[in-house]
């Protein structure tokens, strides 16, 4: 995955202003609570209106802490601004965006059907698949149908860092990944 294209940098404001290019599209992200202190709060506080953890029935309060969180961006809110700039240089790998035409529920469920993997073994496991180490994991071993399975649903979906965004689609059914720094002021 190190040969993976890159392109010039963009200032931060362009690649957000990228993720919002087709309005037939809508932004949202997967954010790992256990990466983002206070994100539980932070979401009730941020007046966010679409947002649901991915690990559904009742949680414990610590639990419900650490779970991933599907949450609908707008592009004029304060809390996308902290999340693409603020919590991408302090929280690295919080997680990822997804730009869909699906509606919300339906991009959950499709979210929350990738947390439960089956081993070799036929031992089912929970996969935080959205942490993006373990995403390019899965992206690097993955076979050409479990990447369709994954990426069907999805426009674009953007592995978000502090000085790099990897944006990945799938075209004639291949997974495509580009790099794209972040300009720094």
């Amino acid at each position: 995955m190190n040969d993976i294209p890159s392109s010039p940098a963009l200032a931060p404001a362009q690649l957000k202003a990228t993720l919002w290019a087709d309005p037939r599209v809508r932004v949202h992200a997967l954010v790992l609570g256990r990466r983002v202190p206070g994100l539980v709060e932070t979401l009730a506080g941020a007046q966010v209106v679409d947002y649901d953890c991915l690990w559904p029935g009742a949680l414990s309060p610590v639990k419900r802490k650490q779970a991933p969180y599907l949450v609908c961006l707008k592009h004029d809110s304060e809390f996308t601004d902290w999340l693409l700039n603020q919590a991408a240089a302090d929280f690295g790998g919080w997680g990822v965006l997804l730009r869909s035409d699906r509606n919300f529920l339906a991009l959950r469920g499709h979210c929350r059907e990738l947390c439960r993997a089956r081993l070799p073994d036929g031992e089912e496991i929970a996969l935080d698949w959205m942490d993006p180490p373990v995403l390019r994991a899965l992206f690097a071993s993955a076979s050409p149908d479990q990447v369709e399975h994954l990426m069907t649903p999805l426009a674009t979906l953007v592995i978000v860092g502090a000085k790099t965004w990897t944006f990945c689609s799938q075209q004639y059914g291949r997974l495509q990944m580009r790099k794209q720094p972040v300009m720094t002021a």
